[in-house]
């Protein structure tokens, strides 16, 4: 995908165009913030994984790596998710619960991304509600470890450490589906 505007973003940012990256904060970073501030950041940490996401950006486009196949401005979006997902992995030192499959590709449209994006707030807003407890027990699942290892972990016989991260999801589920944003999502 190569259009005058993508093509514009990009020269602006090889060549550290003061107006072109004013413009791309100015469209771009609001989107960022509310993101990042839903999910437990500040405004603060959604500049600077804005700037970063920029960065790299210029990175790509100085060794002529860069080929969009989206808008530059869900391609810019998706790079500060996945930069905000790697400083929540940091700051919890556990595994993000989220799928490792790739969930914003850059062939997704905007709307979809930003569906997606509504989705993981939702998620998460639930999940931060859970016991200390079960945020570990789903974070380990979610993460790929069998019921016996998750009962190692925890310090828990097998069977509890089934009936327990049973429990967590469906506690977890019930809270999403009860929300009435998750309702107006499905339609």
């Amino acid at each position: 995908m190569s259009s005058l505007e993508e093509d514009f973003y990009l020269k602006g940012i090889a060549q550290n165009d003061f107006e072109v990256l004013q413009q791309i904060y100015k469209e771009s970073l609001p989107g960022v913030q509310r993101y990042v501030t839903k999910n437990s950041g500040t405004p603060d940490d959604a500049r600077d994984v804005f700037q970063d996401a920029i960065v790299i950006i210029f990175k790509k486009v100085s060794k002529q790596e860069l080929v969009l196949t989206t808008r530059f401005h869900v391609y810019l979006f998706s790079i500060c998710r996945r930069l905000w997902l790697k400083q929540l992995k940091k700051k919890w030192n556990k595994e993000v619960p989220f799928e490792s499959k790739r969930e914003f590709g850059f062939e997704d449209d905007f709307a979809e991304t930003m569906l997606k994006s509504r989705k993981w707030e939702l998620f998460n807003k639930y999940f931060q509600k859970l016991s200390e407890e079960c945020q570990q027990a789903l974070k380990l699942l979610f993460n790929g470890e069998s019921s016996k290892e998750i009962a190692q972990k925890m310090g828990y016989s097998e069977d509890y450490a089934k009936r327990k991260k049973y429990k967590c999801k469906i506690q977890l589920t019930d809270m999403v589906r009860n929300d009435p944003e998750y309702r107006a999502l499905k339609e």
